[in-house]
């Protein structure tokens, strides 16, 4: 059976080269979540250097507009993946009071939360990949979490930059 590995893939374009090189070089599928703009999301669609399985674009599952959120539903995720969403989202820097541009309301930030939440759920579930390839996230709130999720819970590697966890 191949390996599955799931990538997380921004504008700096270093895990997507990685992607490539990988799949070149080891026998395995390969699945990506583009954190990109617009603009390079054309690209992304097109491309033909690297052959995903599957990809998906960040920013088409979270809704501009605020959505009703579902309080059960992230209590049940913090749960599952004994995961503090609040202490994650005090830490977000965009939901901060740091964040000088925007105030976000308590509904908004929950209703992005639990988006995000259903969006990362739905891609282990769909993939169940043994690795994902990321760096330290520099803009979306539940990716960090992620990051924390117990790696034997989602039968995953972590990478990170500087560090490999397991």
């Amino acid at each position: 059976m191949k390996d599955k590995i799931l990538f997380w893939i921004d504008g700096s374009l270093y895990n997507f080269f990685l992607s490539k090189y990988i799949h070149e070089n080891h026998d395995c599928e390969i699945y990506g979540i583009f954190d990109v703009t617009s603009k390079p999301k054309k690209f992304f669609e097109t491309q033909t250097l690297t052959n995903f399985s599957k990809i998906w674009f960040f920013h088409d599952h979270i809704k501009k507009s605020v959505v009703e959120h579902d309080i059960q539903y992230l209590k049940n995720f913090e749960t599952k993946y004994n995961i503090n969403l609040n202490l994650e989202t005090i830490n977000e820097r965009s939901f901060n009071k740091f964040n000088k541009f925007y105030r976000f309301t308590k509904n908004e930030i929950l209703s992005i939360l639990e988006q995000e939440c259903k969006l990362f759920e739905s891609v282990l579930d769909q993939v169940d990949p043994k690795f994902l390839v990321m760096h330290l996230p520099f803009f979306s709130t539940t990716i960090y979490s992620i990051n924390y999720v117990n790696p034997e819970e989602l039968n995953a590697y972590f990478f990170g930059l500087q560090e490999l966890v397991r």
